[in-house]
């Protein structure tokens, strides 16, 4: 019996010790512990474009930390219901790869694409399929990390 009481009175200071170093010894045990992933500031680049009907624009823009990165066409001029092509994906050498892509954009206030990208050039692009009957000036925003 006295060595059992000697390994408790080693054990209980030795566990009160080693979890007052710690701010919070069972928070990683009960998700107390864990943090939140810091917020990256969010970037918004805004184009203005000419359209020509049937014609197409591109624009570029970099990623710099892995995220969202949302897509609107916020307006069109002379003003169209009729929908246009909007897309994203990588760039590269001039290259725009689109990966994402609607053919039913109609400027509102609200991304009309979304996606999850890496760190790395991108690239945007508006395309009319007929609808335009005259070149309109467009502007299209990206918000991205």
């Amino acid at each position: 019996m006295k060595v059992g009481r000697l390994v408790l009175s080693i054990l209980i200071p030795a566990s009160v010790m080693i979890s007052s170093a710690c701010a919070n010894p069972l928070g990683d045990l009960f998700g107390g512990g864990t943090t939140a992933p810091s917020t990256a500031t969010s970037t918004t680049d805004s184009f203005n474009g000419a359209l020509a009907p049937n014609g197409s624009l591109v624009f570029t823009f970099s990623v710099a930390t892995t995220g969202n990165v949302a897509v609107t066409l916020t307006s069109v001029s002379p003003p169209t219901i009729s929908p246009l092509g909007l897309g994203v994906g990588p760039s590269s050498s001039g290259s725009c790869t689109i990966a994402n892509s609607t053919s039913g954009a109609i400027a509102a206030g609200n991304p009309q694409l979304s996606a999850m990208e890496n760190p790395g050039t991108y690239c945007v692009k508006v395309s009319d399929a007929g609808s335009l009957t005259a070149t309109s000036n467009v502007t299209v925003t990206v918000a991205h990390p």
